[in-house]
């Protein structure tokens, strides 16, 4: 029920993501990004050594003046343990926010490369083969650093490969003790963009 609860509450950020590219169109340039990625972790969690993970993520920016924009989003994101009997894998979900510097490769070229940095508010749940929740994190801010270039697809629709490093200290309950753990890991994604135009 929780599982379900989470997802609902992921629906309605990008709702509200969308709704709000929409209202303030007039204020200035806005785009909205959907971006699935790979997650290679950098470190242990805890005593848990992880897999490789993935999931997606949708966010929306406001470019303030031509070289800067403000960003926020909602993310999702699973690991499965390398070995486990009783934890089928680790979820991670929450929020971003930050800014991001944009940079044209020249005055003839139509690609853009971009440097974000900001905060992230997430948890982390550990669950069960069926989908049960074991423990949660609580909410908790860690950071997030990424590049990625912006190639066009027409006036309006971008792709954007690109890096991130994302931390994520949190503490979780395993095996009946608390353990303080960090989330670390490298994602590897390409961000689908739509850029509404004043």
């Amino acid at each position: 029920m929780k599982k379900n609860k989470n997802f609902a509450y992921g629906i309605l950020a990008v709702a509200i993501i969308m709704s709000s590219v929409y209202q303030l169109h007039a204020q200035g340039k806005f785009n909205v990004g959907f971006r699935p990625s790979f997650s290679f972790p950098l470190n242990d969690l805890g005593t848990t050594e992880l897999n490789r993970g993935g999931g997606f993520e949708a966010t929306f920016s406001y470019r303030f003046v031509p070289s800067f924009a403000a960003y926020a989003g909602w993310g999702w994101n699973t690991f499965k343990p390398e070995e486990s009997v009783s934890i089928a894998h680790f979820e991670e979900t929450g929020y971003r926010f930050g800014l991001q510097f944009i940079q044209p490769f020249g005055s003839e070229s139509k690609l853009k490369g971009l440097l974000s940095a900001g905060a992230i508010v997430n948890h982390i749940e550990t669950e069960n083969d069926e989908g049960d929740i074991i423990d949660d994190s609580g909410h908790g801010m860690g950071w997030e650093v990424d590049a990625g270039l912006s190639i066009p697809l027409s006036d309006s629709w971008q792709i954007v490969p690109g890096i991130r490093y994302h931390a994520l200290p949190r503490e979780i309950t395993y095996g009946g003790s608390v353990e303080s753990v960090d989330l670390n890991y490298l994602s590897i994604g390409v961000t689908v963009s739509w850029t509404l135009k004043d």
